[in-house]
């Protein structure tokens, strides 16, 4: 609403120039010589890089990609491993499978989302918001989200630490509002700048780090639509959220 009418004010302000009380007329001076021409200011470089990783990926329609995850929990030094597979068709189907030790599956179809785990035989139905301020999937942050979007619930720079491979570029993603970053604080990318995808995340929390790596990424894969049917046992228990 806020950005509504600061639109709305400027609008008004263009539309209607101030009056200038009429002065009486005086001599012509010589006109003065123009100012040179500023310099354009150049774009934060790690600003500039998500800018080509968008463009990479406007044509992509469809992701698949194979990934290892680290949980750890700093209170407890606990760390839990695991890997996964996922599926996105744009613009609201994603679709993420955690393999061993604690199989489970996540679905987002449009705003509704399904997390799912056999162990337990339990699901978790829940609506997802679907505003202008909804939160953002993390993991789609590293692939192409839109850069006005990203900058819109990060700060983002360069990070400190870039590591020793030349062929990477890292880049820190500070949560401005944790309630759109699902409780990431801080999350940093690693990307191969020539593939302009990303080959590390590392997403923190209060408690939790979050480390995934990327081992298989294929890009506008067919995926067909049963791929993201929702259908679970008749015997799991279903909790509405």
């Amino acid at each position: 609403m806020t950005r509504l009418c600061v639109l709305f004010f400027l609008s008004f302000l263009a539309a209607f120039p101030a009056v200038v009380p009429a002065q009486e007329a005086t001599p012509a001076e010589p006109a003065a010589t123009p100012a040179p021409a500023a310099t354009p200011v150049a774009e934060d470089p790690a600003i500039a890089f998500l800018r080509k990783v968008e463009e990479a990926n406007r044509d992509v329609e469809t992701l698949y990609g194979k990934f290892s995850q680290v949980r750890e929990n700093v209170m407890f030094s606990e760390e839990i491993h695991s890997n996964g597979e996922f599926w996105h068709t744009r613009p609201n189907k994603f679709r993420c499978d955690y393999k061993d030790p604690s199989p489970a599956q996540f679905f987002l179809i449009e705003n509704t989302g399904y997390f799912y785990s056999p162990e337990n035989k339990q699901l978790d139905k829940f609506k997802v918001d679907a505003s202008e301020d909804a939160p953002i999937n993390e993991l789609l942050v590293g692939f192409g989200l839109k850069v006005e979007l990203i900058l819109d619930v990060f700060n983002v720079s360069l990070a400190e630490d870039q590591g020793t491979d030349p062929g990477q570029i890292v880049i820190d993603f500070l949560s401005r509002d944790v309630d759109r970053t699902l409780n990431f604080q801080k999350i940093t990318i690693a990307f191969d700048k020539e593939e302009l995808q990303p080959r590390k995340l590392v997403m923190e929390e209060t408690e939790d780090v979050v480390r995934i790596e990327i081992i298989e990424i294929r890009k506008n894969p067919p995926i067909p639509e049963s791929t993201y049917e929702t259908t679970f046992p008749a015997d799991v228990t279903v909790n509405e959220m």
